[in-house]
């Protein structure tokens, strides 16, 4: 009887872990799949990076953002490929974290997920500040997906974004805008 509720209960949480993968991938291929979504596409300006909270510091604090090339990523703790791609991110700003560079991770979680965000963000490596809570700026970067990139020239206009990928890699759109810069 103990074993076939155990057995049970990994089929159970086997198929969440297989749907919360699934509900990633399917999200964003069908965006890939269907070129009628609006992005905020490149040469537009970003909007305001709003959230109700931040972790790892506030970026509106001590200049942190003047002058620099700022890397948006959009995430959330329930995200499987936002897990997943989390250590290429590290590695990203690990690359650019001395030059003119800012990273900013948002994501919709509100505020009661504080605990679950501190510790997705620990157990991933992310060191840069986050918003959480940042529906409205989310919805300003028309992100209809997760995982999803930005990179903001220091003008304040969509310099890369995941349509990009197809054309250059996300290091690339860095360095581009980083020559904008200078």
């Amino acid at each position: 009887m103990k074993k076939d509720f155990a057995i049970a209960l990994v089929l159970v949480l086997a198929g969440v872990i297989l749907f919360t993968v699934w509900l990633g991938y399917g999200l964003n291929g069908n965006r890939r799949a269907s070129p009628n979504l609006s992005l905020l596409n490149v040469g537009e300006m970003a909007p305001p990076l709003k959230a109700e909270g931040w972790v790892n510091g506030n970026p509106h604090q001590d200049n942190y953002l003047e002058g620099k090339v700022i890397v948006v990523d959009a995430w959330a703790t329930w995200c499987g490929p936002c897990r997943m791609a989390a250590p290429h991110m590290v590695e990203v700003y690990e690359k650019f974290k001395d030059q003119k560079v800012a990273f900013i991770g948002l994501t919709s979680d509100s505020e009661e997920l504080l605990p679950e965000i501190k510790e997705w963000l620990s157990d991933t490596g992310i060191t840069w500040p986050n918003g959480y809570g940042a529906i409205d700026s989310l919805t300003a970067f028309k992100a209809e997906f997760i995982p999803q990139v930005w990179v903001v020239g220091t003008d304040g206009k969509i310099v890369w974004n995941e349509d990009s990928r197809s054309a250059e890699s996300l290091e690339e759109g860095i360095r581009r805008a980083l020559k904008k810069s200078d």
